[in-house]
């Protein structure tokens, strides 16, 4: 790597003053001049150094070195002559302490929201998720098949799950595929992850509901949602819903709107006969 560095001279005009001229033995309107040099490296100033004050006569352009002490208040030096080393300095600074603080900040001003999601999620492995749902034989042929082609796209950290219940008639299926380097993906390719996994849902999984997500290390970060015979419904942000909680939820709904099973009959017994009386009294 080169790196190309040097100085190069600089004057500041700093007005005028009348001075005593040694050449003309008399006072005369003179020119104030600083002169320095500047170090660089790829022509970015640095700072200046050989920092000297100069007048000059008017009459006889006589130039004549004046100390800093008799020069009085001038203006200052051009800041980047001065300091411009600070600049990279600062920018460096910022690329190995700002950017991990303003990544703290944003991840406390999200937390309240991913943590909720994180309750919810939790809460739904609580109440049953994980027994309610279960992988059959359709959800581990769909599961192989997003995979393979996760993996054919280049996505070899990608690791899809899928479950499913039901409900009478009506089936709720959730496909996940997890990779810790979600956050790294962008929008376009969750997208297109999504798109290739509603693809596949709607070849083999047309007449029911199906929840589908994206997540990260943690957090979800793609969401995507059918009814049977609906519209997908997709969502890619830095924080989406847990399709695990919306498919439990959504099957404790279908579940409260079954209407309740009516009790057993209870058989009504058949009638007896009364029993014939004897009338003694026509005897």
């Amino acid at each position: 790597m080169f790196i190309i560095s040097g100085s190069s001279p600089k004057q500041q005009d700093l007005g005028e003053q009348r001075a005593p001229c040694p050449d003309c033995q008399q006072e005369t309107s003179q020119r104030l001049q600083r002169h320095y040099r500047v170090i660089h490296v790829f022509w970015f100033p640095l700072f200046s150094l050989g920092t000297k004050y100069v007048r000059i006569c008017g009459r006889c352009n006589l130039h004549t070195e004046v100390p800093e002490q008799q020069v009085g208040p001038v203006p200052v030096a051009p800041l980047l002559h001065r300091m411009g080393g600070l600049f990279p300095v600062a920018a460096l600074a910022f690329c190995c302490v700002g950017f991990p603080l303003v990544n703290a900040v944003v991840s406390l001003g999200t937390g309240d929201s991913s943590g909720s999601s994180q309750q919810q999620e939790q809460q739904a492995g609580r109440q049953g998720f994980d027994q309610r749902f279960e992988a059959q034989a359709e959800d581990l042929a769909v599961e192989t098949t997003i995979q393979s082609a996760f993996e054919e796209q280049g996505h070899q950290s990608v690791t899809v799950s899928a479950s499913s219940a039901s409900v009478k008639e009506h089936v709720i299926r959730v496909v996940s595929a997890q990779t810790p380097r979600l956050k790294k993906v962008s929008d376009g390719d969750r997208i297109r992850m999504l798109e290739m996994m509603e693809a596949e849902a709607d070849k083999r999984f047309a007449n029911d509901e199906v929840f589908l997500g994206l997540r990260g290390k943690l957090l979800w970060g793609g969401y995507s949602h059918r009814a049977p015979g609906g519209k997908w419904k997709r969502v890619v942000d830095g924080t989406t819903s847990s399709p695990m909680v919306d498919a439990f939820e959504a099957l404790l709904q279908r579940e409260a709107a079954l209407p309740p099973s009516a009790p057993d009959a209870v058989p009504t017994p058949e009638p007896t006969a009364a029993p014939s009386v004897v009338d003694d009294t026509a005897r």
